[in-house]
């Protein structure tokens, strides 16, 4: 009988844990994914100058076209983060 009253306790500890567990699952998989990292304003002025720099200054000034702005201050920075990305992709077509 006692062996019977150790194995129901083990099982016990076993379903404590297996809740805790699931729990945790749980909470990692509704958390919030991670923020993306804050781009500034000087960051993507340096990946334009550098671009610029290396005789893509018509890719430049079409990318700053596109986002409806003759010059970076005009841009929201909401937007640095996609230009940036698109101005990483300039001169590098494949």
């Amino acid at each position: 009988m006692q062996e019977l009253s150790a194995a129901v306790a083990e099982i016990r500890k076993c379903s404590e844990l297996l809740l805790e567990v699931a729990e945790a699952l749980t909470s990692v998989n509704e958390s919030p994914e991670p923020p993306i990292e804050k781009i500034t304003m000087e960051e993507v002025r340096a990946v334009l100058s550098r671009k610029a720099a290396s005789g893509l200054s018509d890719e430049v000034k079409a990318l700053l076209d596109k986002y409806g702005a003759k010059k970076l201050s005009d841009i929201s920075p909401e937007d640095y983060h996609q230009l940036i990305k698109e101005a990483e992709a300039i001169g590098n077509a494949s």
